[in-house]
Parts: structure tokens; sequence; C-alpha cells
């Protein structure tokens, strides 16, 4: 049986986690890919994690390792992590822009944004 493709379109860094427990429930039966863009995009970022870190919030870190390493696939938008202040993204990240997006899209069974 093929497994399904969701993807979630994340733009508000707020929703991470909610995306990130989503997503990681999805993947024990779809094919999962989350695309973070405009705000959402600096949850990827190392300097985000490190104050999250500081400030004692744990939960997210925890969440982000979990989902990748469920082979949860995650995208930056390309466009937004150049001129953020030179993002230095977490590993397991990988770039990409809306052809990208639209490639994978156009073979998703669910197409959530956040």
């Amino acid at each position: 049986m093929k497994r399904k493709r969701t993807i979630y379109f994340v733009t508000l860094s707020s929703n991470a986690s909610i995306v990130l427990r989503e997503a990681i429930n999805q993947s024990q039966h779809n094919e999962v890919f989350i695309f973070f863009d405009l705000d959402g995009s600096r949850v990827l970022d190392k300097r985000y994690l490190k104050e999250l870190k500081e400030t004692k919030a744990t939960d997210f870190n925890v969440l982000l390792r979990l989902a990748i390493s469920k082979g949860i696939k995650f995208y930056g938008c390309q466009m937004n992590v150049m001129f953020k202040n030179g993002m230095d993204c977490i590993d397991g990240v990988e770039l990409a822009g809306v052809a990208t997006f639209l490639d994978l899209a156009y073979d998703a069974d669910a197409i959530l944004s956040y």
C-alpha cells in the first residue's frame, strides 16, 4: 500500500510545535514534508534553538529531533533563510523554493497551512 503524502506549510513560528506534533503522528502512516516560510522559518535557525534552550523550553528541541528521526523532511524557504541575517540552519534542513514546493504539492494527498 502506497503511503499518503502530507505537506505542512508553516508561516508562523508560534505554530511550529503544533505542526511538529501532528507531523510526528502522521509520519507513522504517511510521507511527511514541512515547509517553513516567513516567520516560520526562524525556528530552523540554530540561534533560535539556543534561545529556547536558555529559557528551558526544551520541548520544541525534543519534538524537532524526534521529527527528524522519523524521516520527516524539512524545507526552509531559500529566500527567507538567505536574507534573515545569515541564518545558520539546523542539520536536516534543505533550502527550497516555490518549484520544490509545487513539485511535492502536486502529488500530495493533503496540504495543511499554519
